[in-house]
This record gives C-alpha cells, sequence and structure tokens, in this order.
C-alpha cells in the first residue's frame, strides 16, 4: 500500500481489481473504468470460476484465487501482483465477507495506491486526506450510522425499567381481581 499519506492521484492506465463480493457489482464497476475512467489496463483478482461480463481479456489478465491453494503458491501470486507495476489496487468492499483476507492482503503487498468501491460505485482513495470516507463506511458496516448508536444505548438502559413497570402493572391488575372473588 503506498501513498497513504499524499494526495496524488494515480493515473488509471495500470489497475488490479479485486472481485469480491455480487458479480453485478464488478461488472459495473468494470464498465465504469473501461468507459468513464478509460482504463487501459485492468488485470482481475477473482474468487469465481469465470470472467465477469464486459471484462476485456485483451486488456488484461485474470488471476483466480482458487489456483492458488497452498501458502507457497499464494505468495507466488502476491509477489507476481507485486511486480506487475499497478498504478491503483481496486477493492470492492460490498458488505460481503468474501475473499476479506484476500483484498487486505493483496492491498497491502502490492505497491500502489488503493482505491475502495462500496456496492453503490461510489469509491474513495485510502489515505489520510479521505479518513472521513472511510470512517462513515466503517460506521455504516458496524451498523452504528445515524442515531443507531444511541439509540441502542438507550434501549439497553430502558429495558429493565420498562420490564419492571410492566411486571407492577400485571400484578397490580391481578391483584385486583384476587381482591374482587374474596
Amino acid at each position: 500500500m503506498r501513498f497513504a499519506l499524499s494526495r496524488r492521484t494515480p493515473p488509471f492506465d495500470r489497475i488490479l481489481m479485486i472481485e469480491s463480493g455480487q458479480r453485478h457489482i464488478s461488472e459495473r464497476f468494470l464498465e465504469h473504468l473501461y468507459q468513464v475512467r478509460q482504463a487501459r489496463n485492468v488485470d482481475l483478482l477473482s474468487c469465481y470460476t469465470d470472467v465477469p461480463s464486459g471484462f476485456d481479456i485483451n486488456r488484461g489478465r485474470v488471476f483466480f484465487t482458487h489456483q492458488a491453494t497452498t501458502g507457497r503458491a499464494r505468495n507466488d501470486l502476491f509477489r507476481d501482483l507485486a511486480k506487475r507495476g499497478y498504478s491503483a489496487v481496486c477493492v470492492l468492499c460490498t458488505g460481503d465477507p468474501i475473499m476479506t483476507k484476500w483484498k487486505w492482503m493483496a492491498a497491502a503487498r502490492v505497491p500502489s495506491k488503493v482505491l475502495i468501491v462500496n456496492e453503490n460505485i461510489d469509491f474513495y482513495w485510502l489515505d489520510i486526506h479521505h479518513w472521513r470516507s472511510a470512517k462513515a463506511m466503517l460506521r455504516h458496516r458496524m451498523g452504528l450510522h445515524g442515531t443507531g448508536p444511541f439509540r441502542m444505548i438507550a434501549d439497553v438502559l430502558t429495558l429493565p425499567v420498562a420490564l419492571a413497570v410492566l411486571l407492577a402493572y400485571a400484578a397490580g391488575v391481578h391483584a385486583r381481581r384476587l381482591l374482587r372473588t374474596l
């Protein structure tokens, strides 16, 4: 992972896209890379056995995680990826727990700037200057966005009080009913 302290935005000429999550998201982002960003070369690290539609095999290579089953094969794959001179590593963070270790290990071992892409094809560079975006995404993934944490704390604190009130009311109703029958 390079340029974490820099505002420098690398060109989209040699990209490694790490496909993790639902296939349609990868296909939409590939379309964005080719058409909007004019990416010349896009390589793909995928856990699927086939290539996503829209992937141009003349402008990139596919690396499959299922072909690197041993520790040595994984190290060889990461070494090969590190030598390829990528300007950016695009990590799809779609909220699915697919390839989590693979994508973060590739992001750490490939010397290039990391681009985080979410399920809506919104993206930001993983650097010190976009920490607010990273924080917002983490809070959303953890369910702590909006009033979530305050509501959760309030629920935990008010549950015993609410339960005590309901039990006292039920006891009072049953006591009155018992006194009427006597």
